[in-house]
């Protein structure tokens, strides 16, 4: 079984601001647009279920639970921004991703995830259905790591 924690969010992604940026180095927010919850509860649903879609793990279940899990996964958002600095204007994302053995707290395998989307608009719009592509195609790549990586490291504990 594949134990999820809840995501956590870098510096600066920790709320529901959504993030642009036209400068190098310089986080700025939109005035009056926001996600609906922030980046890393919204990633959190979506997680569980690429992960039990993929169909490699026994099952899937999110912390806190009664349930034992033999890998556990911990995620990092580390990027969400629409990023203004080229044209079209583009949504970068990237996730860490770490599985660990839960009897030993061995760290099995780890990755970082980075997707980019273009806008379809130069707005706030634009940039969140950039961002669900780009996040889309990152939990894509990490099912697939994840898979993997249970696979190699102990094909009996959590894959299928």
């Amino acid at each position: 079984m594949l134990i999820v924690r809840p995501p956590h969010a870098g510096s600066g992604y920790d709320s529901q601001r959504i993030v642009y940026q036209r400068e190098a180095h310089k986080l700025e927010y939109f005035a009056h647009s926001e996600w609906v919850d922030t980046p890393a509860r919204m990633l959190t649903p979506l997680l569980v279920t690429v992960l039990e879609r993929s169909g490699a793990f026994r099952a899937v279940a999110l912390t806190p639970s009664s349930a034992a899990g033999d890998i556990r996964l911990d995620t990092e958002v580390l990027v969400l921004q629409h990023d203004f600095t080229t044209r079209p204007s583009r949504v970068r994302f990237a996730l860490r991703a770490t599985l660990v053995e839960e009897r030993t707290r061995r760290v099995l395998a780890w990755r970082e995830f980075e997707s980019e989307a273009p806008a379809v608009s130069e707005d706030p719009a634009g940039g969140v259905a950039a961002a669900n592509l780009a996040v889309q195609s990152a939990l894509a790549s990490l099912a697939a790591f994840c898979a993997d990586a249970a696979k190699l490291a102990r094909p009996a504990a959590g894959a299928r």
